[in-house]
């Protein structure tokens, strides 16, 4: 059973940029407290993480961030989902991509998330 934790910036740079050697399979949600979609979509994903026991799973508030990680990691918006295979230099980060029929409550679908993570684990 996993847990979904709250991920700082100089941690979430750590994984991104290669910085874990260790290999693990991690889920990322990027988010901000006044999103609808995003606080839609929080049970669901605490949902998901129980679901997996083999990966981690993190939430990050861009709040905290200016842009700089949607301008590095090619993205716009929230809530974003990313996908990383840690391993040092081998680190993969796989951006989950906007749902050709967005869900009206929570933008992605739960299968949807699923999928994405099962394809990249």
């Amino acid at each position: 059973m996993s847990i979904v934790a709250r991920i700082d910036k100089k941690s979430l740079m750590m994984i991104l940029d290669g910085g874990v050697g260790e290999e693990h399979s991690v889920v990322i949600k990027f988010y901000a407290p006044h999103c609808q979609y995003c606080l839609n979509l929080a049970d669901y994903y605490k949902e998901i993480a129980n679901s997996y026991n083999d990966v981690l799973f993190y939430a990050f508030n861009m709040e905290d961030d200016n842009g700089e990680l949607e301008q590095k990691y090619g993205f716009y918006g929230i809530p974003t989902l990313f996908h990383i295979k840690t391993g040092g230099k081998k680190t993969k980060v796989t951006l989950m991509p906007d749902p050709d029929d967005p869900n009206e409550h929570t933008w992605y679908r739960t299968n949807d998330i699923k999928e994405f993570i099962d394809k990249h684990k």
